[in-house]
């Protein structure tokens, strides 16, 4: 047995899972912590009401904390001065390693999801932020610097005259992805043209109710995550694209964004297929379980 630990900006929640993916546990807590003290004390009263053998290995996503790697707005501000294996390792006394939320998220559709049969296969993470990863044959690869999948923080591909203006991204670079095709920039993109603030959710509801300025605003957003998803098709040719996060919850997405592929792909028409995340956000302590498994077994 092997335990996960995701630490997300409000809650911290734990997991142990059955060989077939199901979840034995799950158990969160929604105060964030103070400081590392607090952070350490939080993660060992989940690991303990887990149940798992004093040497289970725990694998913890976090978006910071390990490989150098900034931490995003909204993030735990522990995480950022933390070596967060090392002062687990040396607080719980057991294995742990670490990756990435999307990570994660990408190995537990992998695993247990609508990738779970493919050769090759890609998660975009869109959220507030965009991160992502990809698997080979249902295991994660990480990478030489763990960062695989760091979609968010790669140029918009293709850009039109108006987005080369400089969209500033939290990063300190711009014109990322993270700064078009995430939930806040959707948001950003209809204040501007409104000065009235919704939600994406909200968005899509004016849509549908013939908001033409939401409708305008989705229907850029199609088109640049086309040209997103597009780079990945380009680049790894995966056999399934999965999106997840909010953004993710939008149908249209599944029907536009492929239309968009042959403008975009070197090849024209892909046989890759855009698909939703099978499961919610609680894939990502999943991931994290599964990671520990495959990485303290030796088989990933």
């Amino acid at each position: 047995m092997s335990i996960g630990i995701h630490i997300a900006p409000d809650f911290i929640s734990t997991a142990t899972l059955s060989r077939g993916g199901d979840f034995i546990f799950y158990k969160e807590t929604i105060a964030p912590p103070s400081d590392t003290s607090d952070l350490l004390l939080m993660i060992a009263d989940l690991v303990a009401a887990s149940g798992a053998p004093h040497d289970a290995p725990l694998g913890v996503a976090a978006d910071a904390g390990f490989s150098g790697q900034p931490t995003p707005p909204g993030s735990p501000s522990v995480l950022s001065t933390l070596n967060l294996k090392l002062a687990l390792q040396a607080s719980l006394g057991r294995p742990v390693d670490c990756l990435s939320p999307a990570q994660a998220y990408t190995l537990y559709e992998a695993r247990y999801g609508a990738a779970q049969t493919d050769g090759v296969s890609c998660l975009l993470y869109l959220g507030n932020h965009v991160s992502g990863g990809v698997s080979f044959a249902q295991n994660l690869w990480k990478g030489g610097n763990r960062l695989a999948g760091a979609w968010g923080h790669m140029p918009l591909g293709w850009p039109v005259p108006h987005e080369l203006d400089g969209r500033d991204c939290w990063c300190g670079r711009n014109g990322c992805l993270d700064s078009f095709i995430s939930a806040k920039s959707v948001e950003r993109d209809y204040f501007t043209a409104t000065e009235n603030a919704l939600t994406v959710a909200e968005i899509a509801a004016a849509a549908d109710q013939s908001d033409i300025i939401a409708e305008s605003v989705l229907q850029i957003l199609d088109d640049r995550v086309g040209r997103a998803t597009a780079m990945l098709i380009n680049m790894l040719d995966p056999d399934t694209i999965t999106l997840a996060g909010s953004i993710a919850q939008l149908d249209r997405l599944y029907v536009n964004v492929p239309r968009k592929w042959p403008g975009y792909t070197f090849a024209g028409k892909s046989a890759t297929t855009l698909v939703r995340a099978a499961r919610g956000q609680d894939a990502i302590v999943g991931g994290a379980a599964i990671f520990a498994t495959t990485t303290f077994s030796g088989t990933n």
